[in-house]
């Protein structure tokens, strides 16, 4: 008889045999992703918007998720630790990305963009030395609301801090790149 099929275990149990049964826990684990597959999916192509790295970012949070669900407590919903964990994995993709790109920059790159004035690629590479003085978390909201040009609400949820937390974080983050910019410019 199988106890997959016959609807007897519900997600709760499906996570403790997942825990207990080493032998069967690919198969347990496709039941417990199955009815989230297509919501995961859609929620980190949301999150990274790029469609050439999509089935790596997915592959990387299914194999997250299957190697905490051993140690998984029943604290809340299933579904939210779930999606905790893509979003980790899809911010982690993007700082990676962001890190990259910064990196590559070079003079050449910076000749092909014929039509911007000297002072605008100035500006921006000063920018980008001003970043560098920031802290993680500081570089990380200014990133998210600026670079990546997503709302308050969706930093919050992608941080897993409150709204009125995001604010405060991304206030002080601009205020300190404002006095850094500051000194620079007096130093000058």
């Amino acid at each position: 008889m199988n106890i997959f099929n016959n609807g007897l275990l519900n997600e709760s149990d499906l996570i403790c045999f997942f825990q207990k049964n080493r032998i069967k826990r690919n198969e347990i684990f496709s039941l417990l992703i199955k009815p989230y597959w297509s919501s995961l999916y859609s929620r980190c192509m949301y999150r990274i918007n790029d469609r050439s790295s999509i089935d790596d970012v997915v592959q990387d949070v299914l194999l997250r998720i299957y190697q905490a669900l051993p140690k998984y407590f029943h604290k809340g919903m299933f579904k939210t630790w779930i999606y905790t964990i893509a979003d980790n994995v899809c911010y982690s993709h993007l700082a990676k990305k962001m890190r990259y790109n910064k990196k590559n920059i070079s003079i050449n790159n910076i000749e092909l963009v014929s039509h911007y004035s000297l002072v605008n690629i100035d500006d921006k590479i000063d920018m980008d030395i001003l970043l560098d003085e920031l802290s993680y978390s500081e570089q990380e909201i200014i990133d998210l609301r600026f670079y990546q040009d997503l709302t308050l609400l969706e930093i919050s949820d992608i941080l897993c801090i409150t709204i009125s937390a995001c604010k405060m974080r991304l206030y002080r983050a601009l205020k300190l790149l404002h006095d850094i910019l500051f000194r620079k410019r007096i130093s000058e």
